[in-house]
């Protein structure tokens, strides 16, 4: 009888498990159902020849982001953004008008240029999540130095 309780809540544990690692947000498991980012069926592609030539943050007109060690932080005209997931940042670009994309599907992704110590690791970490969620979406990256 003993045995069998074991058993019984091992299965539990394992069913339980398995459930939650394979679980994503609705956003990525449309992407990983259809093959298709929502993005990409309402932006077009990136057009290298209508941003190539911005040199400063301040003139780009795409969505920006800043990968600091406590999530990721839109860079918009509304000062105190507050971070976000990594996940979160790919369903904040879904909600973006169309007109918030005059370059196509690309973002400019920048790291925190001031960090404490022990930052760098999550940095790092922020950002190579962000930017393989980005890929999958179908989004273009365009990575920036940080200042």
């Amino acid at each position: 009888m003993r045995c069998m309780a074991r058993s019984i809540l091992t299965a539990f544990l394992c069913a339980a498990i398995a459930f939650v690692s394979c679980s994503q947000p609705a956003s990525m498991q449309r992407v990983a159902e259809t093959g298709v980012s929502p993005l990409k069926n309402r932006i077009p592609p990136p057009d290298p020849n209508k941003y190539r030539s911005v040199t400063d943050a301040r003139d780009w007109q795409n969505p920006y982001l800043m990968v600091q060690a406590n999530g990721i932080r839109p860079i918009t005209a509304a000062a105190g953004a507050s971070p976000m997931s990594p996940v979160g940042v790919v369903a904040y670009l879904e909600k973006l008008p169309s007109s918030a994309w005059p370059y196509g599907l690309v973002v400019a992704v920048q790291e925190n240029g001031v960090r404490a110590p022990g930052d760098d690791a999550r940095i790092k970490r922020n950002r190579e999540e962000l930017v393989g969620l980005l890929e999958e979406a179908g989004v273009r990256v365009s990575l920036w130095p940080s200042a």
